[in-house]
């Protein structure tokens, strides 16, 4: 019997069913983890061998193509896997392929980016013609029957691998060598397809419901007082930021020097936990959840509410007699979702007159979209305009996390954002933070500290007695800053010149202060819109702010901190 042809073949298909198992393997702490075996590649090269009839060029061109899909399956899920902390859901996430365009040259200029992604693109070609060549090979080799066996014994070795896995882990421990990661990535697409199909019918019952819509003119948000309202999502601020030992020291440090300058400043703040919809990106779907109280935790979702009749938050605030208006300046392009919003005024990134420098993929700086909403929605005294609701995208921390804008001390002197050209960047260029991930952890840290303190800076600035500021998180971070934790919770701050505009969050678990304890109530980011609304909508004729005995509470806290 000829050693080498048999040889040849075991090497060839351990070499293709390693480079077909692998993408779904990373990324892992556990090399052994990085030594595993397609089982669907083994079956289909034994099947190559030994089946005279599949023995055709015809064939291994559509053995070929299944693997280049494949490929395709493997780095979508990877990326999906990296970015969300979830797998891949090609009904869903097809969408994304222009938002990792836009990430991709906004890091990477175009030229660059365009080069990254033509290099993603090679993978799956190179896959297939590797198959072709791999496949031909077999169908060569075939012709010894000490091959054949060879084949149909790694084949069957593979499936007994793979079942006795599923059946007795124990005997494993952290080395699985058989893989069936293709397959049934393959088989979930259409799984997943098919259970979406599903999804409408229960999402506009559940749309068609609404708490509030009986509420009263007179009594619609009569508990605010007529007090601005400004809701800033913070860009992946989720609750590693304020547990991983990675940014704890800094984060930490962070708001309590924000805690501090708010008491300077006769602010009092509060601070609790929402869960996001979310996790590691799609930003707009934790924004959807907090304004349509829904769970909006995919892109059908968010599709499905923004071709129905819900009646979102700021709609509410609009029905009060508040102004609504929505700051993004991370969109660029005609965004038709936003006519579903309603929102009297939505400024994109061309809108807002900025004629600074881009920082990466960052249109511009967190500061100058507030400094924006200043000068335009409140420059007028509270008493000559009518109340205003604010909703803002900031993305200081967005990824990739640098360059940063520096933070300009003076906001009078921000004028149209045209000085940031005569300011240098911080935080290095983003392409070599992502060559290491120590670095781009610190990257991401300083970019939250950098979010947090213009912030900090604003609320000392501009919230008075007559505003409450609510800030929160959007979702945790990618999973590759988050770390190994299954927590999707994010945090919220409140802060207002007035206490009796807390109280409502007091009595929903929120504590004082900047920094929440990990104990404390975590709603789902849906409950949201009906708890503000009906917080601050009285029952009766009295006020429901009890600004006494909210003012004694936080009074209280402070002098214990």
């Amino acid at each position: 019997m000829p050693v080498l042809p048999i040889l040849s073949y075991l090497l060839l298909a351990l070499g293709l069913s390693w480079l077909v198992a692998l993408p779904f393997r990373l990324p892992t702490e556990w090399p052994t983890h990085l030594v595993a075996f397609s089982v669907e590649a083994l079956i289909v090269l034994a099947a190559l061998a030994l089946v005279p009839a599949l023995q055709s060029r015809r064939v291994r061109h559509l053995v070929a193509a299944l693997v280049a899909l494949t490929a395709m399956l493997a780095l979508g899920d990877l990326m999906i896997r990296l970015a969300l902390n979830r797998p891949l859901n090609l009904t869903l996430d097809l969408p994304l392929v222009r938002a990792l365009y836009d990430l991709a040259t906004g890091t990477f200029g175009l030229w660059g980016g365009l080069a990254l992604l033509a290099g993603l693109g090679l993978i799956p070609l190179a896959a297939y013609g590797l198959t072709m060549l791999a496949t031909r090979s077999v169908q060569r080799m075939a012709r010894h029957p000490g091959v054949r066996a060879a084949a149909l014994l790694l084949a069957l070795t593979g499936g007994t691998a793979q079942i006795l896995q599923a059946e007795k882990p124990e005997y494993f421990g952290t080395y699985w060598p058989a893989s069936t990661s293709a397959g049934v990535t393959l088989a979930s697409q259409w799984t997943q397809f098919r259970t979406l199909r599903t999804v409408e019918p229960a999402f506009r019952a559940a749309e068609a419901e609404d708490n509030l819509r009986d509420i009263p003119q007179g009594r619609l948000l009569s508990g605010l007082k007529g007090a601005d309202i400004v809701l800033a999502f913070i860009e992946s601020y989720g609750e590693s930021a304020l547990t991983d030992p990675l940014y704890t020291p800094r984060i930490g440090a962070r708001l309590e020097h924000f805690a501090a300058t708010a008491e300077t400043a006769g602010l009092h703040t509060a601070s609790g936990w929402l869960v996001s919809s979310i996790t590691g990106g799609q930003s707009w779907l934790a924004h959807a959840s907090v304004l349509s109280g829904l769970t909006i935790d995919s892109q059908q979702r968010y599709d499905l509410l923004t071709t129905g009749s819900r009646r979102t938050l700021e709609r509410y605030f609009a029905k009060a007699g508040y102004r609504t208006v929505a700051f993004e300046p991370a969109i660029t392009r005609p965004w038709p979702a936003g006519d579903f919003f309603g929102f009297d005024a939505t400024l994109s990134a061309a809108d807002m007159g900025y004629r600074g420098p881009a920082f990466g993929w960052k249109t511009m700086p967190d500061q100058f979209t507030l400094h924006r909403f200043e000068q335009t929605e409140r420059r007028l005294p509270a008493g000559e305009r009518p109340p205003v609701f604010a909703k803002f995208s900031l993305i200081d921390s967005h990824a990739p996390f640098a360059p940063l804008a520096p933070l300009v001390a003076g906001w009078e002197r921000l004028g149209d954002g045209a000085l940031f050209h005569d300011l240098p960047p911080e935080g290095g260029e983003p392409d070599s933070l992502w060559q290491d991930t120590g670095r781009l952890r610190q990257a991401y840290a300083a970019s939250l500290d950098r979010a947090l303190q213009v912030l900090q800076s604003y609320a000392a600035r501009h919230v008075d007695d007559r505003t409450l500021l609510i800030l929160l998180g959007d979702h945790q971070p990618p999973g590759i800053i988050a770390g190994d934790t299954e927590s999707q919770a994010v945090p919220i701050h409140v802060l207002s010149g007035d206490p009796a505009l807390l109280a409502p969050f007091l009595d929903w678990g929120f504590r004082p202060g900047m920094t929440p304890a990990p104990d404390q109530p975590r709603p789902p980011m849906a409950a949201f819109r009906d708890f503000l609304v009906q917080g601050f909508s009285p029952q009766d004729d009295r006020r429901i702010a009890r600004s006494g005995a909210a003012a004694v509470e936080l009074d209280g806290a402070r002098q214990s901190h």
